[in-house]
């Protein structure tokens, strides 16, 4: 009998135009999510092959996963399946875009495992970002990406599905995902929200009408009609049902109800199937008609779930594997099962309605025997139980009323969950491992403890201190119960601490860290004490007592080196140095430095590649903070990306545009500090994305796009709504650099005194240029220059490079108002020293500001500054500031110089790189190897000048270096 399957597409033209549309689409890099809505057997996955059947025309790369029905959802499990099929055809491609991401894709293919670090820090939103980049990359023409089944995903699965409708508009990528709605589902909701938003389209596949049911009908029985007496029972029983419809005529046409004969098909009025009104009693019917020994086979097969491996039947219905084949064989002809092109050895029931047909036939015992028999067969197949395996072994000894055995794999379940940072499902996995040993009679405390133990650690890393608290009470209590070391429980109790310190329950955290201290006093082990003393030292500098925060820290240290810093004692040191440094980094630089470059030895000697990297950000940020420098940095953020800690690359990634902003170069630290709003915005961290977009406001300011500037900044402080940092950074650089770099010195010396009212409320924000630009404005602007310079120096604001060399030119304005020109002088000196690290404008503008006081009062050199400013300033693009120094030079009877500007035309293939005619005339002289020194003479400009003018063209053109300059201006000559 051949497969009753309906070949055409019946009553869904509109669905499939929606499908249709999405796949137009990728040709112009327009992606998105299309869900697939409908309840059971109405077709939503034959809409879903249709859209893979027109993809697949079109070159369109397909991947398809699917989730399965399981009392714990395996995590990822649809993703998963959907990344090994591309195994098959392709390897994860060798591009920069993905580079950080191999240590996340490798944790869901095994073939794609570099062997890198493995404490990769691994979340939804971090796997989300994966498969966005990868599924761009394997496919020029596309990927369309099916999911299906939904209704029975994992969460983890859900938020990536969330993550990819909020990030597929501008990728060529197209998600397909079904999924039911005929009862509620945690799939459903989310679906529901992302249509809300309308990051999603939502296409609701409905029941057939009459007339199409019998369309569909005849397109099965591949002939115009069908026959009368068939049409009505499929009208009255199908209830509009496409899936119903082919399950009713195969049981038809098995039966010999309906017959084939050389008119077509007609019904034989002699047999009756005995129609049932539903799916069940079609599947009942088929089964009754191949005989108990295929029964059987397929009864076990359903035991095994949706999806099943063959080879495991021989085992669980004890019969051989040529009576497995056959029985197989026959159920596919009546079309109970179906092959899965996942694999060779896996076969599937064609409707999960047809697996729930066959359970739900079984008698207790007679379930409980066969999922026992299951469990043992795939225990002696798979050693280990990898993957999979341990979730689906856990559920069938559950069934075979095996409580102990299925709480112990859903513990294993739970806690290779936590490793590949899926904690919802690692949390639904120990939560089930809880209530399901709740159901033995017998006392299994150590596998109590540990499940509780690693729930506590899962909580601990969601931050979820709500539940976290009474967990770890109650796994005190349980230890309590068995004589467990004092030790340990004390390590639970710092856990807890630390937890709810990051979390700001800082009387919460030292009531825990208290309470740790007294067991480890009991308990006589240094070690612990010092890693005691740490975690109230972080307590302690998060509640805002740093004085404190340094005492304990330091005390914690005593302790770790007593202990001979090994083991947890060199991670308690590095934890109580990191305190340290932090402290100390307001106040005293090199004694942060020492703090940091300690713990970095530590962690390096004792393969602590997190404390590593942390201990090496920390650094960077002082070289930043010392000269501009961003060396460190770099190395951190590569050590990052190799271990996969996407976060901490993120905030690297903040602090090198940070570094960057204050050179030459605004083009990469725009770049970079873009990729860090768009990550932190991924990932949840609202503070970082904030910071980020104020970076690029204070970058735009630069460039004097004042009116883009104010609006990032207003970005930003919607981001994170009330953070007074950001209030901060956004008032007191963004938009006191865009008013200085176009000459509104009235409206920087207001944001400026708004800033530092900020300011005052974030003690650790001392390094911010607010704390600099600030006393400087109000020396010039204000009458509270002196109280300005004071208060900046109390917070710890000459940290940073660049508040030194502002609090130096401030001092400047003021000695030499007190007619100390000498010292006026040198001060002025001490400030351009300060600021050669920097972009030449940063210099001009400041001496812009300070010179008519200068001129005034007699010192420093305030009409060479002013002269050697204009043609720097003209050159890059800041006219204004040009303009007011020649009006300051004018006004003091100074001799002005003739314009900077370039004489020679730009082609419109330069000018389209931002190329000004002055760089042109660089460019030119360049091309005929002139020197630096040539160039100057001949355009009557500095020799700093003409570099700074190189260094722009090399950037502008996109090449690696003056050497490369000079062959593209000479190609350009000739």
């Amino acid at each position: 009998m051949g497969e009753m399957q309906c070949q055409a597409l019946v009553g869904r033209e509109s669905e499939l135009a929606a499908l249709t549309d999405g796949l137009d689409r990728l040709s112009d890099e327009t992606g998105g999510v299309i869900f697939l809505v409908g309840e059971p057997g109405v077709g939503k996955s034959r809409l879903a092959r249709e859209a893979a059947s027109i993809a697949a025309a079109r070159d369109v790369l397909i991947l398809t996963g699917r989730a399965v029905q399981a009392a714990t959802p395996v995590p990822l499990r649809p993703v998963v399946e959907a990344l090994m099929g591309a195994t098959r055809t392709t390897e994860v491609p060798d591009a920069a875009e993905i580079a950080e991401f191999r240590p996340a894709l490798g944790s869901l293919v095994p073939a794609w495992d570099t062997g890198g670090e493995r404490d990769a820090e691994i979340s939804p939103l971090i796997l989300g970002e994966a498969l966005v980049r990868l599924l761009t990359l394997l496919s020029k023409a596309g990927t369309l990406l099916v999911l299906e089944e939904l209704e029975w995903a994992d969460p983890e699965t859900l938020a990536i599905v969330e993550y990819l409708a909020d990030n597929l508009a501008d990728r060529s990528v197209l998600c397909v995902a079904t999924l039911r709605n005929s009862e509620p589902s945690a799939a459903l909701d989310v679906v529901r929200t992302i249509h809300a938003r309308r990051a999603g389209a939502v296409v609701q596949v409905p029941r057939l009408t009459g007339q199409q049911v019998e369309q569909m009908a005849a397109a099965c029985l591949d002939q115009q009609t069908v026959p009368p007496a068939m049409g009505q029972r499929l009208l009255r029983d199908c209830d509009g049902l496409p899936f119903a419809v082919e399950e009713l005529l195969a049981a038809a046409a098995s039966s010999g109800e309906l017959m084939h004969c050389e008119a077509g098909w007609a019904v034989n009025e002699d047999i009756t199937t005995g129609v049932p009104t539903s799916i069940a009693g079609s599947v009942r019917n088929r089964l009754a008609g191949l005989g108990p020994e295929v029964t059987d086979v397929i009864v076990s097969a359903a035991v095994l779930g949706r999806q099943f491996d063959w080879t495991l039947l021989p085992a669980v219905a004890e019969v051989t594997e040529p009576e497995v084949l056959a029985a197989l064989r026959r159920a596919r002809e009546v079309q109970l099962i179906e092959p899965d092109s996942s694999s060779q050895v896996v076969l599937r029931f064609r409707h999960s309605l047809t697996r729930d047909a066959i359970l739900s036939d079984l008698l207790p015992p007679e379930a409980a025997g066969r999922s026992a028999r299951a469990a043992a067969a795939i225990e002696d197949a798979h050693p280990g139980l990898p993957g999979a395996w341990c979730e689906l072994a856990a559920d069938l000894h559950e069934a075979a009323g095996q409580p102990v055995r299925a709480a112990a794999l859903l513990f294993e379940a739970g806690r290779r969950a936590f490793r590949h940072g899926a904690l919802t499902s690692a949390r639904a996995s120990l939560g089930k491992a809880r209530a399901v040993l709740a159901k033995t009679a017998s006392a299994e405390p150590e596998l109590l403890i540990d499940i509780d133990d690693t729930l506590t650690n899962v909580l601990m890393f969601a931050g979820d201190c709500d539940q976290l608290v009474p967990a770890a009470e109650r796994l005190l209590a349980e230890l309590d119960a068995t004589g467990a070391p004092l030790a340990r429980k004390a390590c639970i109790r710092l856990r807890v601490a630390r937890s709810l310190s990051e979390s700001d329950r800082v009387v919460a955290a030292e009531q825990q860290a208290a309470a740790a201290r007294s067991l480890a006093a009991a308990s006589a082990d240094p070690a612990l004490a010092g890693w005691t003393d740490a975690v109230a030292a972080r307590c302690a500098i998060d509640g805002g007592d740093p004085d404190r925060a340094l005492d304990l820290a330091h005390r914690s240290l005593a302790a770790a080196e007593s202990a001979g810093l090994t083991g947890s004692a060199a991670e308690a040191a590095c934890e109580a140095l990191e305190v340290v440094g932090r402290r100390e980094r307001v106040r005293d630089i090199e004694a942060a430095q020492a703090a940091f470059e300690r713990a970095y030895q530590i962690a390096s000697g004792h393969e602590l590649p997190l404390r590593q990297i942390r201990a090496l950000h920390e650094l960077g940020t002082i070289e930043m903070l010392a000269n501009g420098g961003s060396e460190r940095l770099a190395e951190a953020k590569r050590l990052a990306l190799e271990s996969g800690a996407i976060s901490t690359t993120t905030v690297l990634d903040l602090q090198l545009a940070n570094a960057w902003s204050m050179g030459t170069d605004l083009e990469r630290s725009l770049a970079a500090a873009s990729q860090c709003q768009q990550a932190a915005g991924r990932l949840n961290m609202r503070r970082v994305e904030a910071m980020a977009l104020s970076v690029q406001a204070c970058l735009f300011g630069i460039r004097t796009e004042r009116e883009h500037a104010e609006l990032v900044a207003e970005q930003a402080e919607a981001t994170a709504p009330g953070d007074p940092e950001i209030l901060t950074t956004a008032w007191g650089e963004a938009r006191v650099t865009a008013a200085i770099f176009v000459n509104d010195l009235a409206s920087a010396a207001d944001a400026s005194s708004n800033a530092i009212s900020y300011a005052r409320k974030e003690p650790l924000s001392a390094p911010s240029l607010a704390w600099g630009y600030w006393p400087l404005l109000q020396t010039i602007c204000g009458t509270e220059g002196r109280q300005a310079i004071d208060e900046a120096r109390a917070t710890g604001a000459e940290v940073a490079y660049w508040n030194r060399g502002c609090l130096a030119y401030a001092e400047a304005v003021l000695q030499g108002r007190d007619g100390q020109r000498d010292l006026a002088g040198e001060l002025a000196a001490e400030g351009g020293r300060l600021f050669q690290h920097c972009a030449p404008w940063w210099n001009h503008a400041l001496h812009r500001l300070v010179a008519p006081a200068a001129l005034e009062d007699g010192w420093g050199e305030p009409a060479a500054w002013l002269r050697d400013a204009i043609g720097d300033l003209e050159a890059s693009g800041h006219d204004r500031l040009a303009t007011a120094c020649r009006g300051i030079l004018r006004r003091a009877g100074e001799r002005v110089p003739r314009s900077g500007r370039g004489n020679t035309s730009v082609p419109s293939q330069l000018r389209r790189l931002g190329v000004t005619s002055r760089e042109m005339d660089v460019f030119v002289l360049v091309g005929r190897g002139c020197s630096t020194t040539e160039i100057a003479s001949r355009l009557f400009i500095s020799p700093k000048t003409v570099e700074t003018h190189i260094a722009s063209l090399v950037a502008k053109t996109g090449r690696q270096g003056r050497r490369e300059l000079v062959a593209l201006a000479a190609r350009h000559a000739s």
